[in-house]
């Protein structure tokens, strides 16, 4: 569990802090008033002003969350869309860091079974063997957390 990163009091402060600065210095934004304007996704008039988007993305081995953003939700489909404002602030916290992600396979091995195959480099630096396990951990319907379990030695 080290590898856990903990929340400490004084990163709550400053992020209660940072939340306050956001909400007084805030102007409205130029979409508060959208209702039903059509989604790029599900092309359904369904997408409406909302103030409680969470921006969320993982770049190279580093998780970013950002709650608390305005822009335009899906009431359909969740596809989201940031107002001005909020895409600054998300620029600010992923400027400089690269995207890191690797695409595998998901393929039928037989038997009713489905398999992912890794790319050879994920296979070479975290040094991967046919024996070792993983757990798999659902975030939503498109993410999840693959672990590579350690052997106790």
């Amino acid at each position: 569990m080290e590898d856990v990163p903990t929340i400490t009091p004084e990163m709550m402060a400053k992020t209660t802090i940072e939340i306050a600065k956001r909400r007084a210095g805030r102007k409205e934004s130029p979409v508060k008033d959208v209702k039903s304007a059509v989604c790029p996704t599900c092309e359904n008039a369904s997408m409406d002003y909302a103030e409680d988007l969470v921006f969320d993305i993982a770049l190279a081995g580093e998780r970013i969350v950002i709650p608390n953003l305005s822009g335009i939700r899906c009431v359909k489909c969740a596809e989201v869309s940031f107002d001005a404002k909020s895409t600054k602030i998300i620029d600010k916290y992923v400027a400089g860091k690269s995207a890191g992600g690797y695409e595998a396979s998901i393929s039928n091995v037989g038997g009713g079974k489905t398999g992912m195959y890794f790319p050879k480099d994920i296979i070479r630096i975290m040094d991967i063997k046919k024996s070792d396990k993983v757990i798999m951990t659902p975030l939503s319907n498109h993410k999840m957390i693959v672990e590579l379990l350690v052997p106790n030695t």
